[in-house]
């Protein structure tokens, strides 16, 4: 027997919303279509719900613990007054979950208002403008490595993955690793800015003509500021002129992101293409495949 349309169909159950509102002092509206599912994987869930004081976020998880980084991020960056989901209840689980107040507004993309691109470049400085913090932050990367060496890894991981399934992929990753070598010592002092690092397009939400809110960012992270304007870049490159204008870049920093802004990009987009090829459609991946196949590597 289903209570307000949950379960809806072909969800595999884990979490019973209902029991999860009730225990946050929420009520859902009585709405046979006010739980609309999200995402879905094994053991994953998120859903938004609407209830009698206004629609929520659910995300649920059949692991313990999954959003301890997230809510802590949430509440970093509300610290600092940038516009992010208020938390209404969390349970380390298992089942884990998460519920926020639900923010209402459409990716950000190079169609949207100038004035919109723009105030998300400042809020993007003043994210990294908060630093990464000894004691709070991990200041080490993957297999305890630098940031250079973390790259080398994902590069080396990315490139792998890309020969066995593109035909050009292996004269193009000799390409990229000449590429890469010559960004050796520029990326050997990088690494101590605290980044979104998944502030993609559809974790940035616009409404009207200004940003209204910063959602999923559980990836909060130290990294390399210029990674966060290659996430960006992945789908939309003609984002960043806007962006930037509003970021406004010193002239290091600029000349800092002009060379190491592609790079990022492109091993965002391979990275892209492996998540679609587990998590995606067939087309989704042969966009992402040529995507990829599009991106000028510099000789």
């Amino acid at each position: 027997m289903t209570r307000g349309g949950w379960p809806p169909h072909n969800v595999v159950v884990f979490v019973d919303v209902h029991e999860v509102l009730a225990a946050n002092d929420l009520e859902a509206s009585g709405c046979l279509d006010g739980i609309q599912v999200l995402q879905q994987r094994p053991g994953r869930l998120v859903a938004r719900v609407d209830t009698v004081t206004g629609p929520v976020v659910i995300k649920a998880s059949a692991q313990p613990g999954a959003f301890v980084t997230e809510e802590a991020a949430i509440h970093r960056l509300a610290g600092h007054g940038l516009p992010v989901a208020s938390v209404i209840g969390h349970r380390v689980g298992p089942p884990s979950y998460l519920v926020l107040t639900w923010t209402d507004g459409s990716s950000l993309t190079a169609r949207s208002p100038a004035r919109a691109q723009r105030t998300f470049g400042e809020l993007l400085r003043r994210v990294h403008t908060i630093g990464a913090e000894p004691g709070r932050d991990d200041l080490s990367f993957p297999d305890n490595t630098t940031w250079d060496g973390w790259m080398t890894g994902w590069l080396n991981t990315a490139l792998t993955w890309w020969s066995s399934v593109d035909p050009l992929g292996e004269r193009r990753t000799r390409q990229a690793w000449d590429w890469f070598h010559r960004l050796a010592p520029l990326l050997a002092n990088r690494g101590q800015d605290l980044i979104l690092f998944d502030g993609r397009p559809e974790h940035i939400l616009v409404r009207d003509d200004d940003i209204a809110g910063l959602i999923d960012v559980a990836e909060l992270r130290t990294g390399d500021a210029a990674m966060d304007l290659g996430v960006l870049a992945v789908a939309d490159p003609a984002i960043l002129t806007e962006v930037l204008a509003g970021y406004r870049p010193s002239d290091d920093e600029r000349d800092a992101f002009s060379r190491l802004v592609p790079f990022y990009t492109f091993l965002r987009a391979i990275s892209s293409a492996v998540w679609h090829q587990s998590f995606g459609t067939a087309d989704e991946l042969t966009r992402a495949l040529h995507r990829i196949a599009s991106m000028d590597i510099p000789a």
